[in-house]
């Protein structure tokens, strides 16, 4: 970093002197202005960020003393260095007391002198520089080990049957309130198809981060797999920074979220805002991804979760059983879902009541809809759950390949042509569609299949790969870090190294440092 100088003498000849003795710049320094006096020098050193000042101590106007005074009261940090004559050590002696650090006679005043107490200077000043972002780290550190204790404290209590807590319990008496918002990023099934499930925990932290970032005070605890509570001291403007935090999110994270949120007094219960900031969010299920959604009190029976009583799979059941056509049931069950009267759970769930009991009814194993529970537990929207549903049962009613899986092992020999085909172009840009293409079944059944017999998903397996060759390269080859994400199938280097080290718990290079030494 260079050093900004002001020199500051009311006799020209020493002013010149005194810039032209050094080559500034060779020195680290950069020469910002000189003056004649010391009211000059003052209105410098208030428009603009001075490190050294070099000043005589008897100017006209305001002197040397005076002006030493008044500049380090603007900055404490500057270094100050007297310029005096021999009949001024009482000045010098004072000035000393005021902070200068050093003085010089301009009588004998050499090259080597001066450049001297420059560098006695410069040291002086990297060194507070270097001791100010100590402080600044281990205040910020320590800023964040009590926002992640008060994290951790709210999963806790919230794990816990201690369900009647307050924000006054955890937080303290503050006079305030909070907003409560529940971040749900989009998209999750297909991030999760296209990069695996670590990947997923790679986007909540991303987001906690950019919350910790972006807001003084408040906590982000994760809820693994649907989102972040975000809670935060209210002030004005609410719906603006919950608008904010999501631009900020799509803009630097490249990601579309729904939030939704509620303001809280301090005196709630912490579940209960839980409750209403999800709540909020849930009409993503209805009323569309992307938005901000804010909590609405429940009026005429308006309440999500107080609509029409839920249906098992014997009440389906009976529905069938009464049916001439399964149709018919399908039809009225996704109308009972698009009215809105239950919660996204509770559809969801009711979802999967109706494909076990198409199968029974069938009389198909209920293990050939095992796989179906996952699936529609990651359908975002009443769109995607429709669709969803469709499609597995017409898988139910034409299953095809899936009637062969119980004669010859057949499971096991189109898993084993998958792995052969995977391992072949696991470096490559590879995704779910194109493996179930290969061995010629559809997308959904391969990804049931290739569960039941690895215990593993498609994408886990393909980054399993990936980062065993990439450890492989670390710890054998010489080439570059993003030369090992390139060979290794990945992209993206940033992307490569946060989950290298999430995995691991060593950054790409501290990997390659440690194995190649062994």
């Amino acid at each position: 970093m260079t050093d900004r100088v002001l020199i500051v003498d009311d006799e020209p000849i020493i002013r010149k002197g005194l810039k032209g003795f050094i080559e500034w710049e060779k020195e680290g320094l950069s020469l910002e202005a000189d003056c004649a006096n010391g009211m000059e020098a003052l209105e410098i050193l208030q428009s603009r960020p001075i490190d050294i000042l070099i000043t005589d101590i008897k100017m006209p106007v305001m002197d040397g003393l005076q002006l030493t005074r008044k500049a380090l009261e603007i900055n404490p940090n500057m270094k100050v260095v007297l310029i005096s004559s021999y009949g001024e050590f009482d000045y010098v002696r004072e000035g000393m007391k005021f902070g200068a650090v050093d003085y010089l006679l301009k009588p004998t005043l050499e090259v080597e002198e001066f450049v001297a107490v420059l560098k006695r200077c410069q040291e002086m000043l990297q060194r507070n520089r270097k001791r100010a972002a100590e402080k600044e780290r281990y205040d910020r550190h320590s800023v964040m080990r009590g926002r992640k204790k008060l994290e951790h404290d709210i999963i806790r209590l919230l794990a816990s049957n201690q369900t009647d807590f307050r924000f006054t319990d955890i937080l303290g008496k503050q006079d305030c309130s909070y907003v409560c918002a529940f971040v749900m990023p989009d998209g999750l099934e297909e991030s999760q198809e296209l990069y695996g499930r670590l990947h997923i925990g790679v986007i909540f932290e991303d987001i906690q981060a950019s919350f910790y970032e972006s807001f003084d005070k408040g906590s982000a605890p994760i809820f693994a797999g649907e989102g972040l509570f975000l809670v935060y001291p209210d002030s004005e403007g609410t719906e603006e920074t919950v608008g904010a935090f999501k631009r900020l999110i799509e803009t630097e994270l490249g990601m579309s979220v729904t939030i939704g949120y509620t303001v809280e007094p301090e005196t709630e219960v912490v579940e209960h805002s839980l409750r209403r900031s999800r709540e909020a969010g849930w009409r993503r299920f209805y009323e569309g991804t992307g938005r901000i959604y804010k909590w609405r009190n429940p009026r005429n029976g308006e309440d999500v979760a107080g609509g029409p009583a839920e249906m098992n799979m014997h009440a389906v059941l009976e529905r069938i059983r009464t049916s001439r056509h399964h149709a018919t049931v399908i039809e009225s069950m996704i109308s009972r879902w698009r009215s809105g009267g239950l919660s996204p759970e509770h559809v969801r769930k009711e979802a999967y009541e109706l494909l076990s009991a198409l199968a029974y009814s069938d009389g198909e194993s209920n293990s050939s809809v095992v796989g179906c529970r996952e699936m529609i537990g990651r359908c975002e929207t009443m769109d995607r759950l429709e669709a969803c549903v469709r499609g597995l049962i017409e898988e139910l009613e034409h299953p095809g390949l899936l009637r062969l899986t119980d004669k010859g092992g057949h499971s096991g020999q189109l898993v084993t042509r998958a792995i052969e085909y995977i391992m072949l172009h696991y470096r490559e840009e590879l995704t779910l569609q194109d493996v179930a293409d290969s061995i010629h079944v559809s997308k959904s059944y391969f990804s049931n299949l290739f569960k039941k017999q690895t215990g593993q998903n498609f994408i886990d397996y393909l980054i399993d790969l990936r980062l065993h060759e990439a450890k492989r390269l670390l710890a054998h080859d010489d080439c570059k870090i993003y030369e090992v994400a390139e060979k290794s199938g990945f992209n993206d280097v940033k992307y490569f190294s946060k989950l290298f080290k999430k995995i691991t718990g060593m950054t790409p290079m501290e990997y390659r440092e440690r194995n190649q030494q062994q």
